[in-house]
């Protein structure tokens, strides 16, 4: 997950842009990820919520710190 995340800036407004193509095998399979992808919390993309599932591993990331 790391990696992915690091393929994605954080919006001010809850959403996700991928800025760096990467791959993340998933728990529903592989995700891929191009460059300009912009994803919002409660949209889905290939099977998942990925902005909300970005947004939690981000702050569990901030919590630890």
């Amino acid at each position: 997950m790391r990696e992915l995340i690091k393929a994605f800036d954080r919006n001010p407004n809850g959403s996700w842009m991928c800025i760096a193509p990467a791959t993340y095998n998933g728990p529903n399979g592989r995700i891929q990820v191009a460059p300009g992808l912009i994803v919002m919390p409660g949209q889905f993309f290939m099977g998942i919520d990925l902005a909300s599932w970005l947004e939690r591993y981000y702050q569990s990331l901030i919590s630890r710190s």
